[in-house]
């Protein structure tokens, strides 16, 4: 099913016009007082029209629901930076609620238990210590790599 989603254009496309050319060539034949077949590539034709039209909706589908995905996936990135960007005073109430919150998180995430799981985690990747822990000025917990461990 995911060839159909990626490849559903691309499918569907040769069949629509599949669908065209025997509708042309029953207009052709019914023309000419054959009487059966022209009823028989109607039919084919519209089979034809309705697999490519549904083909071609599940692959546009498909490519606007990765669209979507990554367009939210950006906008997630980014919401942190909202907060320093409006200053609290163009977001609707419920938007500084979000821009708040996710700046907790990333405060969160430079605290002092946080950096020593990121140092715990590279220590049992390469097998040894490769630097130590220390707060900033500013209140933030990182790793200075090196100094006294050899990186």
């Amino acid at each position: 099913m995911s060839y159909l989603k990626s490849n559903g254009e691309a499918i569907g496309i040769p069949l629509l016009f599949l669908g065209i050319l025997l509708i042309v060539v029953a207009a052709i034949l019914s023309w000419m007082a054959i009487e059966v077949l022209p009823l028989v590539l109607v039919g084919l034709a519209l089979a034809s029209f309705s697999v490519a039209l549904g083909l071609i909706a599940v692959g546009m589908a498909a490519k606007s629901d990765k669209r979507h995905t990554e367009l939210l996936e950006r906008l997630e990135k980014s919401i942190a930076l909202l907060p320093n960007m409006f200053k609290d005073d163009i977001l609707t109430p419920s938007g500084q609620l979000v821009a708040k919150t996710e700046a907790q998180r990333i405060a969160s995430e430079l605290s002092k238990e946080a950096a020593q799981k990121r140092l715990d985690e590279d220590t049992e990747r390469v097998g040894y210590v490769r630097g130590e822990i220390h707060q900033n000025e500013d209140g933030n917990w990182v790793i200075h790599w090196g100094g006294k461990y050899p990186l």
